[in-house]
């Protein structure tokens, strides 16, 4: 069976290391990118099984990223992570396609269940 790769997207270098050890910790690849920019500009974009992006960040935010992966027809499911409360937030993650939208703080438990989800769509 094919190893999951997880792109992570976060512009908090702690957490997105940490999530990218927890994606490591559970059997997974794992690659951790500064900002949505770097993760389009990445040779193996469409490799992504699945990719977890913060909502807000400098420059392109998780939102336009689903919209460009999209754009771009790279399917990868993306499960969008916020610290921000805005119920109007889920509507429009819901609306552009994005995988699952997870406020933090988030029970790890509650990430990796949407990560399966993800990978048996």
């Amino acid at each position: 069976m094919k190893v999951p790769f997880v792109g992570v997207v976060d512009d908090d270098e702690a957490l997105c290391l940490s999530l990218v050890d927890l994606m490591r910790s559970v059997g997974f690849r794992s690659e951790p990118f500064d900002r949505a920019e770097a993760l389009l500009s990445y040779t193996a974009v469409s490799s992504f099984d699945c990719i977890i992006a913060d909502v807000h960040m400098p420059g392109m935010g998780g939102l336009n990223l689903v919209r460009e992966l999209q754009r771009r027809k790279i399917g990868s499911p993306v499960i969008l992570i916020t610290g921000l409360p805005d119920k109007q937030l889920d509507e429009e993650a819901r609306s552009i396609g994005a995988f699952c939208l997870i406020r933090k703080p988030f029970e790890t438990s509650v990430l990796l269940e949407c990560l399966d989800k993800s990978f048996r769509r």
